[in-house]
């Protein structure tokens, strides 16, 4: 793959990163914004071994400790400071197969709306998420959930709705008509960006190519016994392999080797 910075270079830029930003995470020093950029360090990290190496152990792993550190952040942080929708590592956890960190990050996260920093739809799409599949919550909590999601669109589209209805009620092909268009848009918007100089040199080696929320909305699928197409744009079937994860200790976060080389 081409990139305009060469891939060692901009792991070594995330490995710095890392480094730099661990310090305060530990201290619990952070705002949820900012935890949310270390955590993408991590899951750029993974993109990049996977690029670099052709083999998903080093994606996975990476994604295990974004979660893991989230997750330490949620346990540390005061529920005003929580907001559900900002929960990337979340799905984190899921496309590497870390089913603990998902579920605690859906225990840890808010069960409510924070209004202050928040969209009640991307709240609502989170939540639902969580509660189908990393909490178990029962039927007429999700219904209620997909309800007021409705009621606050007021007529309003938002694809992530059918989604989310398709992943409750099995429905294949409202799921394969929806994620079509969720990645078509995606796309436009990805080329777009690039085309206008608008993505940093890190993020257009990494997440323009590979889009981790992709990957764990394919998980829920799967859990959801829907059938899935082989190949997926932002999504490569080499990313799928999850009988290859072998996740790190839960604490592996915290120790991040010196970047301070070369290559």
């Amino acid at each position: 793959m081409s990139t305009a910075v060469p891939l060692w270079l901009v792991r070594k830029d995330l490995g710095l990163s890392l480094e730099r930003g661990l310090p305060r995470v530990l201290a619990r020093a952070v705002t949820l914004q900012q935890m949310l950029i270390f955590c993408g360090y991590y899951r750029r990290m993974g993109i990049a071994e996977l690029f670099l190496s052709g083999r998903p152990e080093g994606l996975f792993e990476n994604l295990s400790k974004s979660a893991r550190a989230f997750l330490f952040y949620l346990e540390g942080a005061e529920e005003t400071a929580k907001a559900t929708s900002k929960s990337e590592p979340f799905f984190d956890a899921v496309a590497c197969g870390d089913v603990h960190a998902a579920h605690a990050i859906a225990e840890h996260s808010r069960s409510t709306w924070n209004a202050d920093v928040e969209y009640e739809e991307d709240f609502l799409y989170m939540r639902f998420l969580m509660e189908r599949f990393a909490l178990g919550a029962w039927e007429n909590s999700l219904d209620g959930l997909l309800q007021r999601y409705e009621q606050v669109l007021d007529g309003g589209d938002d694809p992530r709705l059918s989604l989310c209805r398709a992943l409750h009620g099995k429905g294949q092909q409202l799921f394969d008509e929806t994620l079509d268009r969720i990645v078509g848009d995606r796309r436009r918007k990805t080329e777009k960006q690039l085309q206008e100089g608008q993505v940093s040199p890190n993020d257009a080696a990494t997440v323009s190519h590979l889009w981790v929320e992709l990957l764990a909305l394919l998980r829920f699928a799967e859990q959801a016994t829907l059938k899935l197409d082989g190949n997926q744009p932002f999504a490569p079937s080499v990313a799928r392999k999850l009988e290859l994860a072998r996740l790190p200790p839960a604490e592996a976060w915290r120790d991040i080797p010196s970047f301070h080389y070369l290559a």
